[in-house]
């Protein structure tokens, strides 16, 4: 009864995902990158505070120079130029630091998604009724919501602060103007730094609440997920794609066989036979691994990184590859060729041991 009720209980599948991605929707914080940049442009500009302030008493103090000279096209042309320079290179690190920091937070939130389709005209976000729609809608109320309580949330954490240091604000009047100022500095640094660690909370919940609305969005019905398996089934790039990962799977695990292989027999180019034979626990030598062209040519690399030995034999190669499995032991008919080559292998490693 529920499967046929079309009610969507299970999980999205990883080709429902993929598919949803490629169109652009992925669970995001908007108020995390929000967070993390008020964060950084703060502390940017508390570090970058005593080198603004050098650069614009400098302009200050240049300018005050030129109050004598007449007026000209040439002076104003070279303030403007000055001034110009001095904005940039106080902007620079703020503005370099957000774009940064923009940059990675919303790569680890995306995984650098570059979605076409979600870039792509669509007449359905030119009808006036499907804006209606979406103002009504229940997640728009919940993104109200959402920002009336992250809006209380800071007022009261402002006012907090405020309140911890009023009596700076009563006295105000029997200070001096650079203890004014020193209090005012320290007072904002402290209201920045609260507002910013309580915004940085607020959007790390948001971002897990995106998450588990995207999901929840994309729940699909039993039936939903038996029709997507019977039409990928019939999907010969998923087929494909499915024997691909099995050729890949397989060909890693045989690549890890042939370290501990004995000898490797090749064709000599184009085959390539890894074999391994333990006495009294094997009741004939193994291939353990083999491969033609690149596969080959990957099997001679790693017997060379781990010093197996490596003997052309074309008749053995061939025979071997169209005969066994990787796994499988040797034919009996070749019992003699393969004992002939392992016994010329290990005779050559006694030799070497006894050399060194």
């Amino acid at each position: 009864m529920g499967e046929d009720s079309g009610e969507k209980t299970e999980e999205p599948t990883p080709h429902k995902l993929r598919e949803a991605r490629k169109k652009g929707q992925i669970a995001k914080s908007k108020d995390l990158t929000t967070a993390v940049l008020l964060i950084v442009s703060f502390n940017t500009l508390k570090s970058s505070a005593t080198f603004m302030w050098e650069k614009l008493t400098s302009l200050f103090v240049e300018s005050l120079e030129f109050v004598a000279i007449p007026f000209s096209p040439s002076l104003v042309g070279y303030l403007l130029g000055t001034t110009k320079n001095t904005f940039l290179l106080i902007v620079a690190p703020l503005f370099g630091a957000n774009l940064l920091v923009a940059l990675v937070v919303e790569s680890l939130q995306t995984g650098f998604l570059i979605a076409p389709d979600s870039l792509s005209p669509k007449l359905e976000k030119l009808n006036p009724l499907e804006g209606v729609k979406k103002y009504f809608s229940l997640k728009h109320y919940v993104e109200f919501l959402k920002s009336l309580i992250k809006m209380l949330v800071i007022i009261v954490v402002i006012v907090l602060a405020i309140r911890e240091d009023f009596f700076l604000v009563l006295i105000a009047q029997q200070l001096r103007l650079w203890q004014v100022m020193t209090y005012t500095g320290a007072m904002v640094m402290k209201i920045v730094t609260r507002v910013a660690i309580v915004y940085l909370m607020i959007a790390v919940f948001d971002y897990f609440y995106q998450k588990y609305e995207h999901i929840k969005g994309l729940k699909m019905s039993k039936k939903e997920i038996k029709d997507e398996y019977k039409r990928l089934e019939g999907d010969p790039t998923i087929k494909q794609r499915q024997r691909q990962t099995q050729r890949e799977m397989a060909q890693g695990r045989q690549m890890g066989s042939v370290p501990g292989a004995d000898v490797v027999v090749t064709n000599p180019v184009h085959l390539a036979i890894a074999i391994k034979y333990v006495p009294n626990m094997m009741k004939a030598p193994k291939v353990v691994a083999k491969g033609k062209r690149l596969i080959a040519a990957d099997i001679r690399k790693m017997a060379e990184q781990y010093y197996v030995p490596i003997i052309e034999n074309p008749p053995l190669a061939q025979a071997l590859y169209k005969l066994t499995q990787v796994g499988s032991d040797v034919p009996p008919l070749y019992y003699k060729a393969v004992a002939e080559i392992l016994a010329f292998v290990y005779n050559l490693k006694k030799k070497r041991k006894r050399r060194y």
